[in-house]
């Protein structure tokens, strides 16, 4: 195993270092971890591995005397709540040296994202919540079971349904998109089943639908809460049997279909409100993937900003990244995609960065929601529970960092310090994120 160590200065930056063996830190730059903290001795502690440790932390800290007087008395090490000179080290309690706060970290082995397969758009995450996504979905694809994917429009899933589809058994059949909510009513059915000559006027020859021509591969029904009643009765029967009878036919055919769905609105609320069955919903919902929206991962908007821009021969400003950050994103990554678009194609030729104001449209009325939703479940805040709203989606938003912070809010960085202050945030930026 190995181990880190994180620093947050006085001025609020965040360091972190890896560790190994003995490890000396204080303020001077011949240490192995040195402090930018004008309190702190020359020599502060020494951490020392103790080989028979029984506890999950190896490390001891020993203060160290703040000068080289051996009369003078050793540098209090602030552990918790308490001083002490020597102790146990545990990892994950954070201890203070002067005004820098310090917390000893198990290194641990970042996730990586699945090998995606050739020639398939890739789902693009950075986060640890999207890459569990990409795992399960992984894990998922190779068995019969029906998948069901709910997030907002525009969160990518039918790249998602692409990627089952190529990590399935089905992978060298077809895969087949239905748009269930660009469907007219009247001609659902025959979409979806198929239609042999004249079944209804206008149907001059037989044609195969949707289950028939997925046969062998897979089928994605995007925003299936929106077929009808009548028809969800015939999925249901397709689903238990495996039998396909098209509008106007005498015989049933047979297909064999893995089904992925997908809605904006959650099915299980559709089920209660009468729109949706629900013995339906348990076969097409086997396996449910929720997929959050893009405002709640911000690394990803960095991400995939960046990615966008660069297609375009672009490049982003940090404060154009904090603006596109702070945007709710409504429509997600479409929405997002066509704001770089729109950016890069206003922008000068001869100009290859993007500043905060090539977004400025994205503060204008019709991009802006009349009733916003606000965090945390609060319908209604206070002015006081809105400043500590902010000042949280801030940090989150530069992953705790409070020079980055200040700048999005528009006030000074001692500001930001005095409403940690007022509002009693502290601690690690992990937990403020």
């Amino acid at each position: 195993m190995s181990y880190k160590i994180k620093i947050e200065d006085p001025s609020g930056q965040t360091r972190t270092f890896q560790i190994q063996g003995d490890t000396w830190i204080g303020r001077d730059e011949s240490m192995d971890v040195t402090l930018k903290d004008p309190i702190a001795p020359l020599k502060a502690a020494l951490l020392k591995i103790n080989p028979y440790a029984t506890s999950s932390s190896p490390y001891w800290i020993f203060a160290q005397q703040s000068s080289q007087d051996p009369s003078e008395k050793l540098f209090p090490i602030q552990l918790g709540d308490i001083h002490v000179t020597q102790s146990e080290l545990p990892i994950g309690l954070p201890f203070k040296i002067g005004e820098t706060t310090l917390t000893l970290l198990l290194e641990t082995q970042t996730q990586s994202l699945p090998a995606f397969p050739t020639n398939i758009t890739p789902w693009l995450t950075d986060t640890d919540e999207g890459k569990e996504i990409l795992w399960t979905l992984k894990k998922a694809s190779p068995t019969s079971l029906s998948l069901y994917l709910a997030g907002e429009t525009g969160t990518g899933k039918e790249v998602l349904a692409h990627l089952i589809h190529a990590w399935s058994e089905q992978a060298s059949g077809p895969f087949v998109p239905l748009h269930c909510s660009a469907l007219p009513l009247s001609l659902v059915e025959s979409e979806l089943f198929g239609h042999v000559k004249g079944a209804f006027t206008g149907a001059l020859r037989q044609r195969p639908g949707a289950l028939l021509q997925a046969h062998g591969g897979t089928l994605f029904l995007d925003e299936v809460g929106d077929l009808p009643q009548e028809i969800q009765v015939k999925l249901l029967r397709f689903l238990e049997n495996g039998e396909i009878r098209p509008v106007g036919g005498d015989h049933c055919v047979h297909a064999s279909v893995r089904l992925v769905c997908a809605t904006h609105k959650p099915l299980d609320q559709l089920v209660q409100e009468g729109k949706f069955r629900q013995d339906l919903y348990y076969r097409l919902a086997s396996i449910t993937i929720q997929i959050p929206p893009l405002r709640s991962r911000p690394r990803d908007i960095e991400l995939l900003a960046k990615k966008f821009a660069q297609s375009m021969g672009k490049i982003l400003s940090k404060k154009a990244l904090h603006r596109l950050q702070a945007h709710s994103w409504p429509g997600n990554v479409r929405e997002l995609r066509h704001s770089i678009e729109r950016a890069c194609g206003l922008s000068s030729p001869f100009e290859s960065l993007l500043t905060d104001q090539s977004f400025d449209f994205l503060m204008k009325s019709e991009n802006i929601k009349l009733s916003p939703e606000l965090g945390f479940g609060a319908p209604i805040l206070t002015i006081k529970e809105m400043e500590r709203l902010l000042l949280m989606k801030a940090l989150k938003i530069t992953n705790g960092n409070r020079n980055e912070a200040a700048t999005i809010l528009g006030v000074a960085r001692s500001t930001v310090f005095e409403m940690l202050k007022r509002h009693k945030i502290q601690g690690p930026r992990q937990r403020v994120a």
